[in-house]
């Protein structure tokens, strides 16, 4: 069996090695996203439950639960924390195999077992992608998309045709970001690589064939779901660009959230250099790495190196020449992202794809540069100098346990709705609430009886005409603002709390009584 045969084994064997430790030495996810939407709302889809709840995973309610619901399944099958995650990691598994193959795809010549363990490793540990290891963020399944896409672009590279290298990419990208929305910057990133993978007159060929691999992948991960948005809210991105849509269902704006923005040329323009210091300049929990900065200076070493080889009258074999014929479309591919992540989002853990890339790439122009002496030690040496300036964004693990999420609600009367009040996650509690119990959500970051849209209309009017108990789903932890909002629907407390059998979360379930209040939502909806 030839070499190119076996090569994706000692790939698979580090992945799969890496992969499993990261899943180990963290734990099971709690991360804030699971305890408010990654439970909810897949099964909340498949209960028929969000036709009867409103808005009780906030804003978070309508992301696309395609990709959550096999994670949902196994909870609700009381699968133990240590199975769960299993299935949670085997997208990093597979991003992971595809970029050390990629790597050898890119540098053949210098392929040996240590650089695929070093750039293992200084993959595995990068800020975006040891914290979402065997986590529900999906950004790993993006990953694995995006990676395999790459692969499959240098593996077909001079010896596959327009259409069997760009739609398999096309159908990959597009998959990637019907299930996760922030994946079009790398649908964008492969626009840019087909476009300078080859000749100028195959250009429309590779780009229609990207084009319609792309709109394939998307119709088949996000099309039942845009369905269904807009068959119940009239917007199949709800509740996002609605100032395009107009949905009522939500005010007319797009809902981008622009904290983490550059607000200067040069702030946009040093990133690199402040993901080098400790801060929450791009993410809600403070990281730091330097995987970007080295990977963009490995990427430019990396295309001097080739415009010196370029000129140079020495012949190369076949696999040496085509991987310098991928130095530009990969180049296209890296500035597009990146740009369009700077401008759009500046969310570091969207850069997940990205940083596994500029680990291989750091490794690899290491291999090249040291081919001939001290090998060895520059591949250790400059893995343990990519790792060092790592901070990890703690995002919440619990210890393995069985099952792995659980959640036990005291005896309803018949006839109950509950409702909420809070920006806190307690979305995966409402996923274990008996199917005939609607939950109302008054307040959070998406609802507010001074916004007001169509839901909060019929929430409104369900609390008002409501015949039988009305319960208050909370934190332990008091919310002030929630009790002057749930005042505006004439609704108090009437009695001691109970608390809910919740392992992730301090809830509680407190009885309400409503007296008559003025109606809120007079205005049309949406403005």
């Amino acid at each position: 069996m030839s070499a190119e045969r076996v090569s994706w084994r000692p790939a698979a064997a580090v992945a799969l090695f890496f992969t499993l430790l990261a899943a180990l030495v963290q734990r099971q996810d709690a991360n804030w996203d699971l305890r408010n939407y990654h439970l909810y709302t897949p099964l909340a889809w498949l209960d028929g439950r969000l036709q009867t709840d409103i808005a009780a995973a906030q804003m978070q309610t309508w992301h696309n639960p395609i990709a959550d619901l096999p994670f949902a399944l196994l909870v609700r099958a009381g699968a133990g924390g240590w199975l769960v995650s299993l299935w949670l990691a085997l997208p990093t598994f597979l991003a992971l195999s595809f970029g050390l193959r990629l790597l050898d795809r890119l540098w053949p010549a210098q392929r040996s077992p240590l650089r695929t363990w070093m750039a293992g490793l200084v993959a595995i540990t990068g800020a975006a992608v040891y914290p979402g290891a065997a986590a529900t963020f999906n950004d790993h399944i993006v990953a694995a998309f995006v990676l395999g896409g790459l692969w499959w672009m240098a593996d077909s590279q001079s010896h596959r045709g327009a259409w069997k290298t760009w739609l398999p990419i096309g159908l990959l990208g597009g998959l990637a970001a019907g299930l996760k929305l922030t994946a079009a910057m790398y649908c964008l990133g492969f626009v840019a690589a087909a476009a300078l993978a080859g000749p100028w007159r195959q250009a429309p060929a590779r780009l229609c064939a990207l084009a319609v691999g792309g709109l394939i992948g998307a119709a088949l991960s996000w099309g039942p779901w845009g369905w269904y948005l807009w068959q119940h809210h009239g917007n199949p991105l709800f509740p996002y660009f609605n100032h395009w849509f107009h949905s009522p269902d939500a005010l007319f704006e797009d809902r981008r959230d622009l904290r983490f923005l550059p607000q200067t040329a040069w702030d946009a323009l040093n990133v690199p250099l402040r993901l080098l210091r400790k801060s929450n300049d791009f993410s809600e929990a403070s990281l730091a790495d330097a995987r970007l900065l080295l990977g963009f200076a490995a990427l430019a070493g990396w295309l001097w190196a080739g415009r010196r080889r370029d000129g140079a009258a020495e012949s190369a074999d076949s696999a040496q020449s085509a991987a310098r014929a991928l130095r530009w479309p990969l180049l296209g591919f890296v500035l597009t992202s990146y740009a369009f992540w700077l401008g759009v989002y500046s969310i570091y853990r969207y850069l997940l794809p990205l940083e596994l890339l500029c680990s291989l790439l750091i490794v690899g122009l290491l291999s090249q540069a040291f081919a001939r002496r001290w090998t060895r030690t520059a591949l250790v040496l400059g893995a343990l100098l990519a790792i060092a300036p790592t901070k990890h964004p703690g995002w919440g693990r619990d210890p393995f346990r069985t099952p792995m999420i659980s959640v036990a609600f005291p005896a309803l009367p018949p006839g109950s709705l509950i409702v909420s009040s809070t920006e806190e996650p307690i979305g995966h509690a409402a996923a274990f609430l008996p199917r005939e119990v609607p939950l109302y959500a008054i307040r959070n970051n998406f609802m507010d009886p001074q916004r007001c849209t169509r839901l909060q209309r019929q929430v409104e009017h369900g609390i008002a005409t409501h015949p039988g108990p009305l319960w208050l789903l909370r934190p332990v932890a008091v919310d002030a603002i929630a009790a002057q909002r749930m005042s505006l629907y004439g609704l108090h407390l009437d009695g001691a709390c109970r608390p809910i059998e919740d392992s992730l979360a301090r809830l509680e379930l407190c009885p309400l009584r409503r007296e008559p209040f003025t109606p809120i939502c007079n205005a049309p909806p949406g403005r």
